[in-house]
């Protein structure tokens, strides 16, 4: 005994319902019995969308708490050494120009 919906392919449809008729548990086209699982299945994929665009958000507010944090101590840092110790920091980029 078969059981659940019946696939959408072409060759299954082509079928009359009769060549279903033994097998109770069979639903959809091109019976009469509709599915119940299809709702479920569409609220389910509803759901995972969901769940996927809050991870999207969540991996960009990741993304801003790293980055604006190190700009942050990125420029001080650069502050620093170009004022306190201006002569070092010459001397360290001399080599490259």
């Amino acid at each position: 005994m078969l059981e659940g919906p019946i696939p959408q392919g072409t060759q299954i449809q082509s079928q009359n319902s009769s060549s279903f008729a033994e097998n109770l548990g069979l639903c959809g086209v091109p019976l009469q019995e509709t599915c119940g699982g299809e709702e479920e299945e569409e609220k389910e994929a509803t759901k995972q969308e969901q769940d996927e665009e809050k991870d999207q958000v969540l991996s960009w507010i990741a993304a801003a708490i790293g980055y604006v944090p190190g700009v942050v101590c990125g420029l001080t840092i650069g502050h620093i050494l170009t004022s306190y110790k201006r002569d070092w920091f010459m001397k360290s980029f001399q080599y490259f120009a």
